[in-house]
């Protein structure tokens, strides 16, 4: 009977032990089942919508409401000049910039500030970016030439106009020579590539490389001109704006005075960090080229701008 007893704790002991490992078994196939195709699909989808959300911006991340801000300033010259009527800046900048934009087909605005804001000079001082644009206060300033200073802080688009010509001017009764300027005052406008670094470049002239109590900055050529008739400087030097070759004379030779302050012609100077502005800007400016409607522009500049003094489309434009 204790034998029987003993034969029967066995069985009920193997019974348990193999009901146990069933179970396990039966667990195991429930769990591999749950995180099989259907729960991996699961984790898939959590694991993508993850990474979706990571580069979701990269992949919109071209706004097309965007407006590019452009900075302009105005200086009553058929390139940029404040048209009082419409109250608007008008000139050969503002119908490039609407060109272009409209063929790369970008909503661009202009922005008045002044000259400063995109680069500046300081009587003696290196030539340095200006805050506005340093800032990001805009996308870029418009129709600035490539200086050898320049380009050591900004990129630039492809020029769209002529390097300017520069001079040296003073009082029409005055006797200063241009090759000589030992002990003169020189006059200079602020932000303008035409500084007095660009001066010591000339080796021809006497005396270029001027002492600081030599060196004058203005805001305005009319300030400038000013000076000069007020003998508080003797000569200035700068781009060969209408206001100075109407109002002073011009001492340097013209033409054959060689304008050692430029790399390049006109162009859209903007950060390094705006390499799209430049690749779109580029793009379309060339297909305006091409289509012949820059010539078109260039060759109205006198019908709809000649009121206000400057240059003619010839000094202005490229292939000219």
């Amino acid at each position: 009977m204790a034998q029987d007893k003993n034969s029967l704790t066995v069985i009920l002991v193997c019974c348990l032990v193999v009901v146990s490992i069933v179970a396990l078994v039966l667990g195991i196939v429930s769990l591999n089942s749950q995180s099989g195709e259907g729960g991996g699909s699961t984790n898939t989808s959590n694991a993508q919508q993850q990474i979706n959300i990571y580069t979701q911006p990269s992949n919109t991340g071209i706004n097309e409401d965007r407006v590019w801000l452009f900075a302009i300033g105005h200086y009553d010259n058929v390139l940029e000049y404040l048209d009082e009527r419409t109250y608007t800046i008008k000139g050969f900048g503002p119908d490039i910039i609407d060109a272009v934009c409209s063929i790369a087909n970008k909503n661009c605005k202009l922005v008045y500030d002044i000259y400063e804001n995109c680069w500046d000079s300081q009587a003696g001082e290196r030539p340095r970016g200006g805050q506005g644009l340093m800032g990001g206060w805009y996308d870029a300033c418009t129709g600035w030439v490539q200086s050898f200073d320049r380009l050591l802080t900004y990129y630039f688009t492809m020029p769209y106009k002529k390097g300017n010509t520069v001079a040296l001017f003073a009082k029409n009764d005055s006797s200063v020579t241009y090759n000589d300027l030992t002990n003169r005052k020189v006059g200079f406008l602020d932000g303008w590539s035409a500084d007095e670094f660009c001066l010591a470049r000339y080796t021809n002239i006497a005396g270029s490389m001027l002492g600081t109590n030599q060196i004058f900055h203005y805001q305005s050529a009319d300030h400038m001109i000013d000076a000069i008739l007020n003998d508080q400087i003797d000569v200035a030097f700068g781009t060969a704006l209408a206001q100075f070759t109407t109002s002073l004379k011009r001492i340097s030779p013209y033409p054959g005075f060689e304008n050692n302050c430029e790399a390049g012609g006109s162009s859209m100077m903007t950060r390094h960090t705006s390499r799209d502005l430049v690749n779109w800007w580029n793009d379309a400016y060339q297909r305006l080229v091409d289509r012949g409607r820059y010539n078109e522009i260039c060759e109205a500049v006198h019908e709809r701008h000649g009121h206000i003094p400057g240059q003619t489309y010839e000094e202005i434009c490229l292939g000219y």
